[in-house]
């Protein structure tokens, strides 16, 4: 038995050749596989992650979104105008840094009306991420002001075509 386990361990001549021949070429097609791998398009579901911000303040929702392809922002209980705005870096809090590899997903501020029911109030077309990062440092700050008495929802639907156009405020100053 001990012969046969050595016979079968051990190469010779054009055999051990052949098969440091096949375990060379695998470890030089590791570096390109690689590549490969980090090269080609999957198709990903769309995802987007809102995480709401405490603050004190009435009339004002913040939200810290990340996101891998566009998506749109309804809100539900406001009549009236919501005013967004999106903030691409900073600071939560005195340590936390987000948005060091973000990007504006759609207009950097806006203006839209809502009905109280659910109401689209923000069109992304393009992810959060600008770059390779943390899904911290990949996220964006936004920032939703309202009358001061009403408690929305808000609901952030992942898809560039998630939710309609949302209705523009009126200018009132005419």
């Amino acid at each position: 038995m001990k012969n046969r386990n050595k016979a079968l361990t051990m190469l010779d001549g054009k055999k051990r050749y052949i098969m440091m021949a096949v375990v060379c070429a695998e470890l030089a097609s590791l570096p390109a596989a690689a590549q490969i791998v980090n090269r080609v398009v999957f198709e990903v579901r769309p995802i987007v992650t809102a995480v709401e911000i405490p603050t004190a303040e009435p009339g004002l929702s913040r939200f810290l979104v990340a996101s891998n392809s566009g998506f749109g922002v309804e809100v539900e209980g406001v009549i009236g105008d919501v005013d967004v705005s999106v903030r691409r870096s900073g600071t939560m809090n005195v340590t936390t840094r987000f948005g060091d590899a973000a990007q504006i997903p759609g207009d950097h501020s806006t203006c839209s009306q809502s009905t109280g029911l659910a109401s689209p109030i923000y069109i992304a077309d393009k992810k959060t991420a600008a770059r390779e990062g943390t899904p911290v440092e990949q996220a964006v700050v936004f920032e939703f002001h309202y009358a001061p008495d009403v408690r929305p929802n808000f609901d952030f639907k992942a898809g560039v075509d998630a939710v309609g156009a949302p209705s523009s405020c009126l200018d009132t100053t005419s």
